[in-house]
């Protein structure tokens, strides 16, 4: 008889406890596309915009004949502050990235495009529009359109549409993995033939 209610009461405890835990568990969160939308917007302003948060400081190197050979604390200096610079990207939009995959952007060329046009050409430089093109769940790709405007300090202007591939990562929508300019909607070309701004 002890042993039937000892049991009973050991069954009851148990029950309890495993609804208990059930009840404890994270209840996972519907997905917010507007959250990988503000990372995208976050990490394609600082791409674009200049001077922007002043993450742009290019280093001037002079090669060729009759340039002075770089000294070894030239060089480690030269290091420190390459390194130096991708801390602060790090810190501003490495928070976009699924893990790891912020190393993977931060080398590639159209990184500093924009902002390099704009710096090279005394412009500034101002996204005015932001859209998704697709969001089609289906995949983790999704293309993005922005509008980019240069401005000379003359109040003249030149405006382009520029077409982002956009790969998010599966387990975690909100954060990215790849970016990639697809479509630069003309800009190489008209700095090509030295179009002005109006």
């Amino acid at each position: 008889m002890r042993r039937s209610i000892l049991r009973t009461i050991l069954i009851i405890a148990a029950v309890s406890l495993a609804l208990l835990m059930i009840g404890c568990r994270p209840v996972p969160a519907e997905e917010d596309p507007s959250k990988r939308a503000e990372n995208e917007e976050k990490l394609l302003r600082t791409m674009i915009e200049y001077p922007g948060d002043g993450l742009y400081t290019p280093v001037m190197t002079h090669i060729g004949s009759g340039a002075d050979e770089v000294t070894e604390e030239e060089y480690a200096e030269a290091q420190r502050k390459a390194d130096e610079d991708k801390e602060k990207w790090r810190q501003a939009v490495g928070g976009c990235f699924a893990e790891g995959m912020f190393d993977t952007f931060y080398p590639k060329w159209y990184r500093e495009y924009i902002v390099g046009i704009a710096y090279s050409a005394g412009l500034t430089s101002e996204m005015t529009h932001y859209s998704i093109e697709d969001d089609d769940n289906s995949d983790n790709l999704e293309h993005v359109i922005t509008t980019v405007v240069f401005a000379d300090p003359y109040g003249h202007s030149l405006s382009y549409d520029l077409d982002w591939m956009v790969k998010f990562d599966r387990q975690n929508h909100d954060l990215l993995q790849t970016i990639e300019l697809m479509d630069d909607g003309g800009l190489w070309e008209s700095i090509a033939e030295g179009e002005e701004a109006e």
